[in-house]
């Protein structure tokens, strides 16, 4: 079973095509080269050839009647030699397809036809043919002419090639004989090359079974080769990390439902628990009714808020972003909670550039902006003012919310955009929040892609400012679940 799992392996699979592809590539190349060496032999020997036949023509003549003639000095070795040579495989023939003159050994590989003569002689070209005599020996037979006056005689000189193509046939012998050889040469250098490749992959899977919701902060160090391995490395941390900070959501909001939930619960408990007990009259069960149903509002809503910011996180929440004027947006939200600014006597007005357009989901937008006034209008006392600021800026779109209410400490700045984080009201004015209406702007304005911080003064007021990217301007996506809080540091919701 393991030898067949390791058959099954990316690393034996690249080490065998690895193999295969060298085995192939070397055959191929072997081809080639025998070719190659096929061609320059016979060239070597048609060159011999050429140069017999120079040598020829100084010593071949014919007499009137056709008679072949030798002319040499039969008492020079040298020339005597060099005949003896010329005249070992050879053959001369007139016109009419007769041969004059013929060595033993040419007629061993077969004399040309008279078609195949008077076709040499009429082309008036050299050609080279390749026969074999009565043995199988191949030999290899230049066709020429020679003029003599007005008569053509046909001329060929032959040369035993069996030794050239034994040197051939060698070659590609040894060549076949080390092939193997070669293969698993490659073979074994894909086994340890891919080894050596397959690495990190392998430090990536056991690395991915240590992984736990408990034990996530591992990660692959990187191999600085700028590759596709180290893209696998670093696609599987951001993988690590994201998945970090799912958990991470998951256990705050766990226990962020915990703890908020629980108080009005064991407050609801109590006080039905109390009527039960100790009401003496319709009206004072009447009244723990009223005041557990009070609580059990607030349990709805943090339930309400709770579910919405968990669609949100969890990518349920899809922006349709269409181009929208902020100016217009933000008119007919304080044209909403005027009524309730005049009750306050608080003075809401604005300053709105006449045009600020925006690519953005006007429901969210319109959130964004009645989380922000509505904060303001609870911390301000009667008398104050809130304003609402619209304007443009080069690249980008800038909303400010400034109150004159009495303003929040240092201290809790870097947190109002933390998840159920309130800011200790110690003088017992305006309303009790539930915590998350700020969280929910800051989760807003990131899918967006914007920016969003706050400054305060305690005694004079606040002032949150959003900066949106104007429409057309490129939009990228961005991970849920991580806030941007005015100290700039990341929170996760």
């Amino acid at each position: 079973m393991a030898d067949f799992r390791l058959l099954k392996s990316l690393r034996f699979r690249l080490a065998l095509n690895f193999a295969l592809f060298c085995t192939l590539l070397l055959l191929a190349l072997g081809l080639v080269l025998r070719e190659v060496l096929s061609n320059t032999v016979e060239n070597s020997v048609e060159e011999i050839l050429e140069e017999e036949w120079a040598a020829l023509r100084g010593f071949l003549e014919f007499s009137p009647n056709g008679q072949v003639l030798w002319s040499y000095d039969h008492s020079d070795r040298e020339e005597t030699a060099i005949v003896q040579r010329l005249q070992r495989i050879y053959m001369i023939a007139n016109e009419r397809g007769e041969v004059q003159e013929s060595s033993w050994e040419y007629r061993e590989v077969g004399f040309e036809s008279p078609a195949r003569i008077h076709e040499v002689l009429s082309s008036g070209q050299v050609a080279y043919e390749i026969r074999p005599n009565e043995a199988g020996q191949p030999y290899l037979i230049r066709q020429g002419f020679l003029r003599d006056g007005d008569k053509l005689y046909f001329v060929a000189l032959g040369r035993n090639f069996a030794g050239n193509r034994e040197v051939v046939e060698k070659f590609g012998q040894l060549y076949l004989a080390i092939l193997p050889l070669c293969a698993l040469s490659a073979a074994a250098l894909g086994w340890f090359f891919a080894r050596r490749a397959m690495q990190p992959v392998v430090e990536v899977a056991h690395l991915a079974d240590q992984l736990s919701g408990s034990n996530l902060n591992l990660k692959l160090p990187p191999r600085e080769a700028h590759d596709e391995l180290d893209l696998l490395i670093s696609s599987f941390n951001r993988m690590v990390e994201r998945l970090d900070k799912s958990f991470t959501q998951l256990a705050q909001f766990s226990t962020d439902v915990s703890h908020e939930l629980r108080t009005p619960v064991t407050i609801v408990r109590g006080q039905l628990e109390v009527a039960l007990m100790t009401a003496r009259s319709e009206q004072e069960l009447r009244s723990a009714v009223e005041g557990a149903l009070v609580d059990i509002e607030r349990l709805s809503q943090i339930i309400r808020a709770l579910l919405l910011l968990a669609k949100a996180e969890s990518g349920q929440v899809q922006l349709k972003r269409y181009e929208e004027d902020l100016s217009a947006i933000a008119q007919e939200v304080i044209g909403e909670l005027e009524i309730a600014a005049a009750d306050k006597r608080i003075r809401l007005h604005s300053r709105l550039a006449p045009s600020a357009r925006i690519l953005a989901d006007r429901i969210q937008i319109e959130r964004l902006l009645y989380n922000l006034l509505d904060n303001a209008l609870k911390y301000t006392g009667a008398g104050g003012e809130v304003e609402v600021i619209v304007e443009t800026l080069p690249g980008a779109i800038r909303l400010r919310i400034c109150d004159t209410g009495k303003g929040i400490a240092q201290e809790h700045l870097p947190h109002l955009f933390d998840r159920f984080y309130r800011v200790p009201n110690t003088s017992g004015e305006g309303e009790k929040g539930l915590g998350l209406g700020l969280n929910f702007v800051a989760w807003i304005v990131k899918a967006h892609n914007g920016s969003i911080r706050v400054e305060s003064t305690p005694g004079k007021g606040t002032c949150f400012e959003v900066q949106l990217p104007p429409s057309g301007q490129a939009h990228t996506p961005i991970e849920n679940g991580n806030l941007t809080t005015a100290s700039g540091r990341s929170t996760h919701t």
